[in-house]
């Protein structure tokens, strides 16, 4: 399977993105080819709604070449899932998320899912992106952040786990069941904190490709019927700024 990973953040070096794909590589089959791009014309790194919208052209740009170039899945790396759907209606092959995908999990592990994300701002944003997805919201136990910037993130792996087992022991005590690690820069955190805390605590970037081997080995993709493809005629933008 050839799997095209977009990265909605723009601005990511080759070793960025290269380090993520080593490390997703530890979970899916060995012949599994793996590939990650991110946008290149602007600034964008998703960091609200308001980042969701503006990415999603360059996005859509870049999931139609890898189709095009023959992957076989593409998958948004992003728990926000920018542009899902009009790649959906674009593409023939299967396109996903890393939100999607995580929720459909936790409620198949527990009866109440808690988020964790960055910073407290993108907790509504959050809030309706479960509540707009399918799954029931009532599930939602409860959506906490560790309020530090993707910056601090890549930098200081061992700040962020005490942050994250911090976040998630309160999650706890709200009532989840289930945690999702609500960022897919918290690549490889997931595990650690399961087995402190015993409680299943979900890495959407490792979720999202092992989800996507699933779909393609099953010979499954998005109904054409829910995604119909749009009229064919030019569609053009500039960029801008805001």
């Amino acid at each position: 399977m050839k799997l095209k990973i977009i990265n909605p953040d723009a601005g990511l070096t080759r070793k960025e993105l290269d380090e993520r794909i080593k490390i997703l590589k530890t979970v899916v089959r060995k012949d599994t080819i793996i590939s990650m791009d991110c946008p290149k014309n602007g600034n964008i790194e998703i960091d609200s709604k308001t980042d969701v919208y503006l990415a999603s052209g360059e996005i859509i740009k870049i999931a139609i070449e890898a189709e095009k170039e023959g992957y076989d899945v593409v998958a948004i790396y992003c728990l926000s899932d920018p542009a899902i759907e009009a790649c959906r209606e674009l593409l023939k092959i299967p396109v996903i998320g890393g939100g999607q995908c995580s929720l459909q999990i936790a409620c198949g592990l527990g009866y109440s899912f808690s988020i964790i994300t960055t910073f407290d701002r993108r907790i509504p944003e959050k809030k309706e992106f479960v509540r707009n997805s399918g799954v029931d919201f009532t599930r939602l136990c409860s959506i906490r952040s560790i309020n530090t910037s993707l910056e601090n993130i890549h930098k200081d792996k061992k700040n962020l786990k005490k942050l994250l087992l911090e976040t998630s022991k309160k999650v706890i005590e709200d009532g989840a069941e289930v945690i999702i690690l609500g960022c897919l820069s918290f690549l490889g955190m997931a595990e650690e904190i399961s087995k402190e805390l015993n409680i299943p605590v979900i890495d959407p970037a490792f979720n999202l490709v092992l989800m996507a081997e699933l779909i393609y080995y099953q010979k499954l993709a998005h109904s054409k019927v829910s995604y119909p493809f749009p009229e064919e005629k030019n569609r053009s933008w500039g960029n801008g700024n805001i």
